[in-house]
């Protein structure tokens, strides 16, 4: 076994769900790799444990690694967000300072697009509200209203990315038209997962039910919001398990009180944990889940397996999978076999 020369820090974790798997240190040693892992809840503590680091990694969400922390990390070689969105990485900042940013995209699809499924019918058909009056001693089949069948509807999906095609190969059998918003896939490719392209405003005018799966960034920040609500047919379902903020829950909870929105499944959400006093929990017709769609075994085992190759391509000098930020190929002052 080859003495460590490089290491690579995982600076945070969510410990709930992704506590990292114990073969990780020996594994990444056969390559020369210390592994350390910590969780770090400022920029701070998480700037000193990156900086002896060659390659950063962080699971949480927190945004930890900001402009101020990045660029003192003089020894980094790469950073790897160990999860599909990359918002909480500074990633411009990043770029100016040569370090490839690397996500890994597709250890979770068929978890998220599963997870997706389960919550459209959750909201459908208000399972949770169900069991729960019956829990309180209330048999009360109004609990189950509103819904209707899906088949015969129409769903629109906001981003066919890999988990939106996972979703709508999974509801090719409900008899349900799909529509489909995303700016950079064509119309030929979306007619593969058997939708029609249209632009959002159609998607929102037409959809009775509707599942989001675009990344956050300053355009899709608040996509949802009070105007596009007032689009939405009365009575829609809406299901989000992309990122919380690309829903206004303001406008969210004004259409929830109105009735225009019939019910919502949502794993991720503005602020997370919830906080006590959100509007969204006096609706009923809300199902929650604590950012946990990527939470099956196999997933989080595909997640550490993807990140530990990229740390030990990067260590050994090739240039890794899945780099969010190619241009910087022009800047990086480490060298890479292209």
């Amino acid at each position: 076994m080859m003495p460590p020369s490089f290491k690579a820090v995982l600076v945070d974790y969510d410990q709930e769900l992704f506590t990292p798997p114990g073969w990780i240190s020996a594994e990444l040693a056969q390559y020369g790799i210390e592994w350390v892992e910590g969780q770090h809840r400022t920029p701070e503590t998480a700037l000193k444990a990156a900086l002896p680091a060659d390659v950063v990694l962080i699971q949480s969400v927190r945004p930890l690694l900001i402009r101020s922390v990045i660029e003192q990390l003089h020894r980094c070689r790469c950073i790897v967000r160990l999860g599909v969105g990359y918002d909480s990485v500074d990633v411009a900042a990043a770029t100016a300072q040569g370090i490839p940013v690397c996500n890994i995209p597709a250890y979770c699809t068929d978890d998220v697009a599963e997870h997706a499924l389960a919550l459209l019918l959750e909201s459908v058909r208000h399972l949770a509200r169900q069991d729960r009056w019956i829990r309180e001693g209330r048999w009360d089949r109004s609990a189950a209203r509103p819904n209707r069948l899906l088949q015969g509807g129409i769903l629109g999906i906001i981003g066919l990315g890999r988990i939106g095609r996972a979703l709508a190969r999974r509801v090719s059998g409900f008899g349900l038209t799909l529509l489909v918003c995303d700016p950079n896939v064509d119309a030929e490719t979306i007619a593969q997962y058997g939708g029609n392209k249209v632009d959002l405003d159609e998607l929102l005018r037409r959809a009775d039910f509707i599942s989001v799966h675009c990344p956050l960034d300053s355009i899709t920040y608040h996509l949802l919001s009070s105007r596009e609500f007032g689009l939405m047919k009365e009575g829609v379902f809406l299901v989000n398990t992309s990122r919380g903020p690309v829903m206004d829950e303001a406008a969210l909870a004004a259409a929830l009180q109105s009735g225009k929105v019939g019910g919502v499944g949502l794993d991720v959400l503005e602020q997370e944990p919830l906080p006590l006093d959100s509007p969204l929990r006096q609706f009923e017709r809300v199902t929650i889940t604590p950012h946990s769609a990527a939470s099956a075994p196999e997933s989080q085992e595909n997640l550490y397996r993807m990140g530990c190759q990229i740390a030990i391509d990067v260590c050994n000098g090739r240039w890794p999978a899945e780099v969010i930020n190619p241009d910087v190929k022009n800047t990086t002052p480490w060298n890479f076999d292209f």
